[in-house]
């Protein structure tokens, strides 16, 4: 009986050495899990950002053909002289 209790004492470090590297593996999971998630959402953000300039651009394009002025039908210049 002694005996088997000076063996299960000795393995104690262990075992709380095996907990611990558990704790760490999972504190590095819960990490990389957030990590993920920022990233994701990092991407996201790029991804509209590209989205809302792309149609800037080509609204920028739309209007800066347009001059403005207004013309009539067969193709006279409205302006006042």
């Amino acid at each position: 009986m002694f005996s088997e209790l000076l063996a299960a004492a000795k393995a104690i470090p262990h075992i709380l050495s095996a907990l611990e590297r558990l704790g760490d593996i999972q504190t590095a999971r819960m990490a990389q899990q957030r990590k993920d998630e920022k990233d994701t959402i990092v991407d996201d953000l790029i991804a509209a950002a590209r989205q809302r300039r792309l149609r800037g651009d080509s609204e920028a394009e739309r209007v800066s053909g347009d001059s403005g002025e207004t013309s009539s039908r067969d193709g006279a210049d409205n302006r006042e002289s």
